[in-house]
């Protein structure tokens, strides 16, 4: 806690100073860009530190995963058997995504300038290319279910994580990285917003990566799987037939 509370009053006072160095009117530092993940990670909690040149200015933070493709199903009877038939694919999709603003009021023409630039779950369904089924005629039922199906897995959030402000230049953002948060490079954009318009932008890199026995099991599991697959067999019936060699009786 002392050692925190350190930190922050360090960066309250140099973060502040390099801003005014700095021709930008936005810094942004991650106290950590690297998360290991060992056997029995827990999650994690990503902090990010920043200053703003204008009090009068709005900042927004986005923290995005990797990005893959995601197909959602909906399931239909036919011939009495409800089967999957029609289908939305978001192309790029990120497997994480957490966002916060300092607004407390979203006004008109900050909502304009968060939908054209990424910011909220709206925003990013704009951004992500879809390709859907023959048929299929609202495509926001698979948009709520794929929130719902991240919310529940703890990598996408209902709401905007809170900004704090230390005064009224520097502040804190604090972002939740679940257990179960897939591994990548993830990206964490700042904005810097006045009057419904973007004055700057940035980008900050964050590391989650498997470290130690995770992340030789991983490795070996997708770079060489007949080997891990062959050796997961063999040692099933290895043990297999030790528990019943233990079991017989002399």
């Amino acid at each position: 806690m002392i050692l925190r509370l350190f930190i922050i009053a360090v960066l309250g006072v140099v973060l502040p100073l390099s801003a005014r160095a700095d021709t930008g009117d936005l810094v942004i530092g991650v106290a950590n860009n690297h998360i290991d993940v060992t056997v029995g990670f827990s999650g994690s909690s990503i902090e990010v530190f920043g200053d703003r040149r204008d009090k009068d200015t709005d900042v927004a933070i986005v923290m995005e995963g990797p990005r893959k493709k995601v197909t959602i199903w909906q399931k239909d009877r036919i011939a009495g058997t409800w089967v999957n038939r029609y289908y939305t694919k978001f192309k790029e999709m990120p497997v994480y995504y957490n966002y916060a603003i300092s607004a407390e009021i979203i006004s008109a023409p900050l909502q304009s300038a968060m939908l054209k630039n990424g910011i909220g779950h709206e925003a990013l369904f704009r951004k992500v290319s879809t390709k859907k089924s023959s048929g299929l005629k609202d495509e926001n039922i698979f948009q709520d279910a794929l929130l719902r199906k991240n919310q529940d897995l703890g990598v996408f959030f209902k709401k905007s994580q809170p900004i704090t402000f230390m005064n009224d230049n520097f502040f804190r953002v604090r972002f939740a990285l679940p257990p179960s948060a897939p591994t990548g490079e993830y990206k964490i954009y700042s904005f810097l917003i006045k009057d419904g318009k973007v004055t700057e932008r940035g980008v900050d890199l964050l590391t989650v990566e498997q470290v130690g026995l995770n992340a030789f099991i991983y490795k070996a599991a997708h770079e060489y799987s007949l080997i891990y697959a062959l050796v997961c067999i063999f040692l099933a019936l290895f043990f297999g037939w030790l528990a019943g060699a233990l079991r017989v009786k002399p």
